[in-house]
């Protein structure tokens, strides 16, 4: 089993890939189609903009590559973020295998950075063979994640959404789930206890 991270010069691959060390799962840097098709999972990590991250992923031809990927699917962050059609940031068009839009957050206080705690939604999770589910992870009411972003996923179908955070008296969606895709507003690579519970829940999928 090997998980493969989308590097394409942009994101915080390093930190992804030292939190995967830790956890004893072998993981391999994923640069173009190719690498892509042999590995068992990928995750698409976050930082930087959509519009910048979204032109790397087509110059390395993975953005066509991704929309058709069927092994379990990751996308950190702003990996999550481009997930979906749209992106306020840039006026960016992204990988639109969700359908929805990522909007700037509507507070005083911008960004969304530090612990927040996070909520398990009840969501829609396909249960046909062809598609996965994170069945083993579970977390406690009280549990806290780590955030640290400026825009927001809407989705226009609010049953993919699996987690929920509330910042500034506004919730916004924590994590989604579609098929074969998942996606975490929040960075388990920052997040303790909880984020190596869910790097190890995913990595199950991959085997």
């Amino acid at each position: 089993m090997c998980i493969g991270i989308v590097s394409t010069g942009i994101g915080n691959t390093g930190s992804v890939q030292r939190a995967l060390i830790r956890l004893n799962l072998a993981c391999c840097l994923v640069g173009n189609p190719e690498e892509l098709s042999l590995v068992d999972g990928v995750i698409l990590p976050g930082a930087s903009a959509a519009g910048p991250a979204m032109d790397s992923l087509k110059a390395f031809g993975l953005a066509d590559a991704l929309q058709e990927y069927r092994k379990p699917f990751l996308g950190l962050c702003l990996g999550m973020q481009l997930l979906f059609e749209w992106s306020e940031e840039g006026d960016t068009e992204c990988l639109g295998i969700l359908k929805g839009s990522v909007q700037r957050l509507q507070s005083p206080i911008v960004p969304h950075m530090g612990w927040n705690r996070i909520r398990e939604r009840n969501a829609k999770i396909e249960t046909r063979e062809e598609f996965y589910s994170i069945s083993d992870f579970r977390f406690p009411i009280s549990a806290c994640a780590y955030f640290m972003h400026s825009y927001a996923c809407y989705p226009t179908d609010p049953s993919i959404i699996t987690q929920t955070a509330t910042f500034c008296n506004q919730q916004i969606c924590a994590a989604v789930q579609y098929r074969n895709f998942f996606g975490l507003q929040w960075h388990p690579e920052k997040s303790g206890t909880l984020g190596d519970q869910y790097l190890l829940s995913f990595a199950s999928l991959c085997k």
